[in-house]
């Protein structure tokens, strides 16, 4: 296609140089009639070239469009697909953790049940045994009081202790109650897990923010999800601080990989395009094999070449 352009001036250059000498020929004295035929008809045949050169240029200006139009939309279909593994991944990631969650959870729930159907029995127990005690109390007092009143006392008494005994049994039931009703850490990381998967994400980041104010292993997760709730709300400064956070705070979690790549993601996103590919380049180095690593290189291989003299 190159030559193209290049023979169209040269083409022309001669056919005017061609033209230009036969208009001398003529102007110095009229040519035999063979040599004016040939004459024109060279000049008919530049001409032919001349229009077959431009449509040509033409054809050649209407096909490179073609390709660069191809080439935009194989490099839209790139960036495309690529963003669509990485969400896949990411969705992957937040299942496998999600079932790991759960079966925490349902082990510490099962531990609660245990004990608290322990604690319902032994209550039942304590009670059936002071029923007892009180029945065998009354039949083996033969001796008759003294008058009507002191025979009630002991009636009295009895029923005192019943109700004392049924006023701690309420009690009791109350902080049952209040024991079921406050929610473990690791439900309320579940109920904001499921709030961020359905797009929830202020409720979602309240929730994770609560694990994190009550502390233990849920406690790094929590602070990553909060710079996703915000991420996902396209927050970066605040999204960056989580994530920078849970990097200072939690340098053992095993999210610091991700908290890494998803800090140099943001950076570029800023435009901080440099810093951004030295993040990716140390993630490349220290957590070399992981999800983060490769993250990390599909987002270099999208970044512009690096300036030769930087």
């Amino acid at each position: 296609m190159k030559s193209f352009r290049t023979a169209s001036p040269r083409a022309a250059f001669i056919a005017a140089i061609l033209l230009g000498s036969l208009s001398a020929t003529t102007l110095l004295g009229a040519a035999p009639a063979g040599a004016q035929r040939d004459q024109n008809r060279i000049v008919s045949e530049i001409r032919q070239i001349q229009v077959q050169l431009a449509t040509l240029v033409e054809a050649q200006t209407a096909l490179s469009q073609a390709v660069e139009a191809l080439l935009a939309e194989r490099e839209e279909a790139i960036t495309a697909d690529r963003q669509s593994r990485a969400e896949t991944m990411n969705s992957l990631e937040r299942m496998e953790r999600s079932v790991a969650t759960l079966s925490e959870a349902f082990r510490d729930t099962n531990e609660r049940l245990s004990a608290l159907m322990v604690e319902v029995e032994s209550v039942r127990e304590a009670q059936r045994r002071a029923a007892l005690l009180d029945g065998g109390s009354g039949e083996g007092d033969d001796t008759a009081p003294p008058d009507g009143e002191e025979a009630e006392a002991p009636e009295a008494a009895v029923g005192d202790e019943s109700t004392r005994d049924e006023g701690s049994g309420e009690e009791g039931g109350e902080q049952e109650a209040t024991v079921l009703d406050e929610p473990s850490v690791s439900e309320i990381y579940l109920q904001a897990d499921s709030d961020y998967l359905q797009g929830r994400y202020d409720l979602a980041f309240t929730g994770f923010e609560r694990v994190v104010d009550l502390g233990g292993e849920l406690a790094d997760n929590a602070r990553y999800f909060m710079g996703e709730c915000r991420l996902a709300q396209d927050r970066l400064d605040d999204a960056l601080e989580h994530f920078v956070k849970v990097i200072d705070d939690f340098p053992e979690s095993s999210k610091i990989g991700e908290a890494w790549y998803k800090r140099g993601l943001i950076l570029g996103r800023m435009g901080h395009e440099s810093d951004a590919r030295e993040i990716f380049e140390d993630i490349l180095d220290v957590f070399a094999g992981t999800t983060a690593a490769r993250l990390a290189q599909r987002e270099l291989d999208a970044l512009p070449p690096r300036d030769p003299g930087v």
